[in-house]
Parts: C-alpha cells; structure tokens; sequence
C-alpha cells in the first residue's frame, strides 16, 4: 500500500490541485450556483425547447424540431432522451461540477497532465503544461461564448496524442484503449471540425513515427503498431457513427453544401461545400498571430470599456459628450468581422517554445512544428489565399467548415508541449551548456526583443486601423485619432507585460543552467514556472470571463414570455408559425414559445437559407417599412398578400414588438391546403423566381425533376374539398382530407429526405417538393387520414451500432484496468 501511495499519490495532489484551479476561477457557479451567462448557451435553450417539452410529455425522442426555420432534422441541436450510453457516464463526474464551465478546464487539464506523464516529464512540469493548456485564453473565450461542444473536444485532444505515443512505445494495451476512448469522447461531443483538425494533426505526427521506425528499420514493430491503432481508431468513431450519419446525410442538404441555384459571376470557382466567403469570414490577420505573445496587440473585443484614463474617454468628456466611468469602444481591429478576444498562448510559453525548438534534439519536434505550422496556415484563412484557396477546392472535407481561425487549436497544444519537453531536456543534463545558453540567448531574444519593440515602438509596425473602421465609420468619428492612440497603448502595455513574464522565466531557467545539481533546483524553477503561467494566464482569462457574467437565475429563467407571447398562446390550432422582425433569424427566444420561421444555427437547411436570402429576409423588410409607413391597416395587408413566402410557411403571427399585441396576418396559408394549377419550371433558378409572382395558396410551383410524381395528374379543383391538421407533434403530423376528385395537397411542412415518411389510410405513400421547400402530395377522391413521420431508419441503425461498441470501449478500460492491478501485484509477488 504505501508503493501505490508513493507511485499514484502525487497524481492525486494534482487532481486536487486542479479541482481547486478550477473552483476559484469558477467560484460563482461551483459554489454558489450561478449560471454564467453564455450568448449560445442561451440560444441553445430556446433552440431545444420544443424537443424536452415533447420528450417529458410523451416519453418520446423527436429527431425533427418545428420550433426554428420552420422545421429541421434536430441531430445538430440535440435529441433529449434515448437509449443510455455508457461512455459519456464516464466524464459525468466532471461535468457534474459545472459542465459549462469548471467542467471543461478540469478535463483539459487533467488530459494535458496524462499527456505529460506518459512523456516522462516530472511533476511540476506536467502540472506546468496542464495549466498552460486548459488556461489558454481561446478555450476561456468559447467557454464565454457558450461553444460547449467545442471545448470540450480540444480537451480531450491531449489524451489522443497520449494514446499514440503509448503504442509506438510498445505500450499496445493502455496505448489502444487510451486511443480508442480519447477518440470516442471527442466524436461523442459532437464538433467534427475540431475532430477534424485532431485527425489531420494525428496523420502528421503518425509520418513522424512512421518515419522513425523506418529509418529504425523497425518494420515488424510499425506494422503491428499500425494495426493496433487502425483498430482503436474505427473503435473509437464507432461510439458516435450515429452523429457522424446524420452529419454525413445533413452535409447533402445543409449549409455545408452548395446551392442548387446558379451563383452570380464573381470569378470565383463553384464549392463543393459551403460559400468560400462565409467559410472564411473568421480568417485571423497576419500580424494578429503576434497575439501569441501579446494578448492585446490588435485590441481585445469589437466592443471594449475604456476607463476614464484612456485617450477615448478624456476626449469625448472634454468634448461635451455624456460618458460615466467607462465607455464602450471597437478597440479591435483585426480582419475579422468581430471577435470576443485574443489567442494568446502565454508568454512563458512562447519564450518556452523557442527554447525548445533549440534545445530539443529528437526528429519528433520538427514535425510536431511542421503541423503546427501548418495549422497556423489554415487559420490565416482568406488572409492566405494560395494556400487555403487551395485547401477549400480541393482538400477532402475542407470545405464543409467555417471559421479558419479554429485551426489554432493545434498550435495551442503543440507550443506547451514543446514548452515542457524542451525543459526535460534540460533538466536530464543532456545538453551541453553552449547549446543551452544558445537556445537560451535566441529565445529570449525573439519574444524578448519582439515584446520590447512593441513596448517601446508600437506605431513602428502597426498602423491600428482597419477596413472595418470605414465599414462601420469609425474613421468618421471626431474620437477617432483617440482611438486609435488608446489601441496603440493597450498593444504598448500588454507587450510590457509579457515582456515581464518572460524575463522572469529566463531567470528561473538561467538559474537552473547554472545549477551544478539540477535536481535540486529543479522543483524550484518548475514550480516558479507553473505559478508564473497561472499568473499570466489567469490575469488575461478574466478579460473574457469575470465574475460580473454569472446570475441567479438559470438560462431558462430568462425566457419569460412577452406581451406578444402571452396574445399568441391563446391560440390552440394545432400549428402555425410566428416570425419576429427583431434578428428574425439570429435569435432564438421565438423558438423558446412558437413554432418560428427564423431562429439561430449554423448547420440549417441549405434550401432554407437559399429562402432567406432570396426571398424571405426582403419579406421580412418590406413588412418593416411598410409598418414604419404605412397610413392605415390597409397598406399593411397589401404588403402582407405578396409576402408569399411568408404566407406559405403559415406565418400567422407577426411579432414587431414584444411589448405590444402581435398583428395577425390574414393571408397565411394554414397548415395544408388543396390547389388549382401546377406551375412546372425547368430548374431551382426558375422555381425560386416563380415564388415572388405566383400566389401559394392557389398554384404550386414544381421542379421538372417531380414531373413523374405527377404523371397522369389533371388539377380538377375542388371547392369543397378539405384538409385538416388533427394533431401536432415535431415528428408525426396527422391529417385529415375530404374532396370529391382526386386532388393535389401542399403542406406548410419543410421537405426533407431521407426520414420523412407518409402514409394514406395506414399504406405508404409518396410525396416530393414544391414551393421550393414544402412538401406536395397527390391525394385520391374521398375522405382519408394522412400521416407524416419521421423515421431515419439509417440513424436508427448506426445509433444502435454506436451503443453497442460504446459497451465494447467501457469494457476494454475495465479489462486493461483488471490486467493492470493483477499485473502489479503478480510482479510484487514475484520481487518478494
């Protein structure tokens, strides 16, 4: 017993150094409870709403929701209940601390530590590089920006890297089952993007190992260790093939793929995937990449206080403006469209880095740069276009994510990896002492002296100004030359501030160099390290996330229904939709109540953005200024009859100001409804024009590719004739109809295949597209009961796959676990 307490027990001070890391940064809501307020946290609770109100009433998953852009396939937004799934019980115990926040650190940091541990470097730098990891001011911003999903995935990347390494080192047990479960826990959450970026990273690292067992002649060893980790690798994914389905199905049909529309001309190549301007509108600048080093060197948010010292403040209060204490200012002013804040790596760390990249010996490190490298290219984005031009037309899967700044995520972990590595290689005494004070006098020269040029000099290199700035017309504005003197300052003073924390950690590692007995100063100097990043870390972190965003009261306490909510409740029809002129489609809180035309997600329909750009936001202003206009009711409802879009999406309420009575518009179609004439186009261009002149509640308008669904078809109108919605249920609508001839039914209902299902009297029947995105069916003579479902047999299928091989995983970490302690003991006998 006291061997296991010597061996594991300084891992448990770590844990429980951890845990109080974490507790203090996010003490409000570990220990008081409060809920820090997150912009897509809140978005995501009235985006799921209708799915938990179906599942607590009828027990039910729903894998469709109504609730946002009038309906789409929920696997992007989340499915409450199922079946359980071993694997995320795992990771319940730290999330059960805070999962939005505490949470996530915890998992990085503790992923970071294992990763250090298995690469042999001693205590305090394995808890050094925990804390430069998982504090890294990126994962604290999307943590503020409530990208759950996303961070908890770059936590776990370090487990991966862990994992591989355990199985080129011969270690195929723990190697393959650490790699199969890091793997798992990163598809599970969700964000293939990052996973995405993960894979590539691994590809990288794999050529090195491949290289060296090559070089090695090692063949035998490359092949077995190959295998093992191909297997572990498809182990791994299995536990989410359900998620990676319904991404591959969504990728058809979402943003992620190409309009069936014919782009203007603009001399850009066709994508494969999604827009290669709005792909790369999150593109980080050249010079930003110094924010490595400097955190505020292109300013910190699009909107930043400044206090009553800035240059800002003193000229608009001597100028007669208004101001109080602090004044809100675009102190940003990088090539993005905005931005919460910096990547900044830490300037112990980057001082670090370079070091290491001098000191360290082994081939791994030049390809462990090379991917990091590369990755920094990617996250240039529109700001490289011959390289990630190249990316976007024809790298497999590039083009179906946005945000090329994200890439970053790779640097964030290859620099205190090489930070650590590089200092336990001073610290086993293997370098010669030229080599070290080498690396040492460049290292502190390039982040010293780049600091220091900052400090003294900013105007030298930076200009502070922006496209932006003539986009929004800040360069208009008499505090203008203000502004920019105060980005000059915060560049000017964050680069003093590294440079301090560099000098620093210089001297701690120059003491260590001139140690004769490196381990016993080694304790030391780790330790000052490790403080001194927390240090530096934390101090920017609370730039993001302070404890002014944390309340009392839950996400969902902050949906209360306005007056225009309370009018609209009382309307029991079965269905109908509800559309906001506020941010119609960046907003969620409509979705929270009504069944919404817009909403707020980055993955919704393609045909459906295709609708808001073309026509539905132009109908969405034209309601605006006609009631900004308009000189009676009448003006209003001639604006509402030619909002056909609209109308045929059953907007029957229209919501202009929360705290006033919603208008009620009179020409929305209804749920369902018979036609007189087929208009057939011959493609999407055609179709989607045909919308703004053609009247949905009398014509509907078909793509030739849906001529055969209508063969033999004559529309003999019925006057008489009937079709009503019963029942309401995100995944199941059940019709009504009556009609004395065959007739031809459109269904104010999103079409979407695979998965939606229709029946006529209990037998299957067929439907297709009309009005560009509803659907349309034939309906025979007679009074009949038709029923839409949702049933993804495909998902089903891979969902019941994924749990099974989730079991398969838990049960591989039990074994190894069994094997492990046996294995102990059996060699403690064996010594004895």
């Amino acid at each position: 017993m006291r061997d296991l307490i010597k061996k594991y027990g300084w891992h448990v001070g770590a844990l429980i150094l951890f845990l109080g890391i974490v507790t203090v940064y996010f003490y409000p809501s570990v220990v008081e409870g409060k809920v820090m307020q997150q912009g897509d946290s809140q978005k995501f609770v009235g985006m799921i709403q209708e799915s938990i109100d179906y599942y607590e009433k009828e027990g039910e998953t729903s894998f469709w929701i109504g609730s946002m852009f009038s309906g789409m396939p929920a696997y992007q937004v989340g499915a409450p209940g199922g079946s359980f799934n071993p694997l995320p019980a795992l990771l319940q115990l730290i999330k059960n601390i805070d999962a939005m926040g505490a949470g996530i650190i915890l998992a990085a940091l503790i992923a970071f530590y294992i990763l250090m541990c298995v690469m042999g470097v001693n205590r305090w730098l394995a808890i050094l590089g925990a804390i430069a990891y998982a504090l890294a001011s990126y994962n604290i911003i999307i943590i503020g920006a409530g990208h759950i999903s996303k961070a908890y995935v770059i936590a776990y990347m370090p487990l991966t890297l862990a994992g591989m390494a355990l199985l080129f080192r011969g270690k195929m047990l723990w190697g393959g089952v650490l790699f199969a479960l890091s793997i798992a826990f990163s598809t599970l959450e969700g964000h293939l993007q990052i996973t995405y970026y993960l894979a590539l990273f691994c590809v990288i690292i794999f050529f090195g190992f491949v290289y060296q067992n090559i070089k090695e002649k090692t063949y035998q060893k490359l092949i077995k260790t190959t295998a093992i980790m191909a297997v572990a690798a498809l182990l791994g994914i299995l536990p989410n093939l359900a998620t990676l389905y319904s991404n591959l199905e969504m990728s058809k049909t979402s943003l992620r793929a190409p309009s069936e529309l014919t782009q203007p001309e603009t001399g850009e190549r066709p994508a494969t995937g999604m827009d290669k301007d709005y792909a790369f509108s999150f593109s980080y600048g050249r010079g930003e990449l110094m924010t490595f080093l400097i955190p505020d060197v292109y300013g910190r948010g699009s909107g930043t206080t400044l206090d009553n010292t800035s240059e800002t403040h003193q000229f608009l209060r001597k100028n007669g403006y208004q101001v109080g204490k602090e004044v809100m200012m675009p102190t940003y002013w990088g090539s993005k469209p905005f931005t919460e804040g910096a990547v900044y790596f830490g300037a112990i760390i980057c001082f670090l880095f370079v070091l290491g990249m001098f000191v360290i010996r082994h081939p791994m490190k030049w390809w462990m740069f090379g991917g990091a490298l590369f990755f920094v290219l990617l996250s240039l984005g529109k700001n490289l276009t011959w390289f990630n031009d190249f990316m976007f037309y024809y790298f497999p899967m590039y083009n179906k994510f946005r945000t090329p700044e994200m890439a970053l995520v790779i640097p964030g972990l290859v620099f205190p990896i090489i930070a650590c590595w590089g200092l336990k290689e001073i610290l086993d005494n293997k370098l010669e002492a030229k080599t070290l004070k080498t690396g040492l006098i460049w290292s502190l020269a390039i982040t010293g002296g780049l600091c220091l040029i900052v400090w003294l000099f900013p105007n030298a290199f930076f200009s502070f100004q922006t496209d932006g700035d003539v986009l929004h017309g800040y360069n208009t504005q008499p505090w203008y030359n203000a502004l920019l003197v105060d980005r000059a300052a915060m560049a000017s003073s964050d680069a003093f501030r590294s440079l301090i924390f560099i000098l620093l950690g210089a001297g701690l590692v120059f003491l260590l160099m001139k140690s004769k007995d490196k381990k016993k100063v080694s304790m030391i100097v780790c330790a000052g390290l490790a403080v001194l990043t927390l240090v530096d870390l934390w101090g920017v972190d609370r730039r993001y996330v302070d404890v002014d965003r944390y309340k009392t009261e839950k996400l969902q306490e902050a949906f209360k229904p306005s007056v225009a909510n309370q009018e609209i409740l009382k309307d029991k029809d079965p269905a109908y939709r509800v559309v906001n002129l506020q941010n119609t489609f960046e907003e969620t809180y409509t979705s929270y109540f009504h069944r919404s035309v817009g909403g707020y997600h980055a993955a919704k329909l393609r045909s459906y953005q295709d609708l808001i750009t073309y026509r539905l936001g132009g109908e969405v202003n034209q309601i605006i200024k006609a009631l900004q206009n308009a000189q009676s009711e009448l003006d209003l409802f001639a604006t509402l009859r030619n909002t056909h879009s609209l109308n045929m999406l059953n907007a029957r309420y229209i919501i202009y100001n929360p705290e006033y009575p919603p208008i009620r518009n009179p020409f929305a179609c209804g749920d369902a409804w018979f036609v007189s004439e087929v208009k057939m186009v011959e493609n999407a261009d055609e179709e989607m024009a045909a919308l703004a002149t053609t009247d949905p509640s009398e014509t509907a308008v078909v793509d030739k590719r849906y001529a055969e669904e209508l063969a033999g078809f004559t529309p003999q109108f019925d006057e008489t004739a009937t079709i009503v919605l019963n029942s309401y249920r995100p995944n199941r609508l059940n019709y009504t109809s009556r009609a004395a001839s065959e007739q031809l039914a459109v269904f104010s209902e999103i079409y979407y295949q695979p998965g939606w299902e229709v029946t006529i009297d209990g037998q299957p029947a067929s439907h297709f597209r009309a009005d560009w995105t509803l659907r349309a069916m034939r309906i025979p003579a007679g009074e009949h009961e038709i029923e839409f479902a949702f049933r993804p047999q495909g998902y089903f299928m891979a969902k019941r796959i994924a749990n099974a091989s989730s079991y398969l995983i838990v049960f591989l970490l039990i074994g190894a676990i069994g094997y492990s302690i046996w294995d102990y003991f059996r060699k403690k006998k064996q010594q004895a």
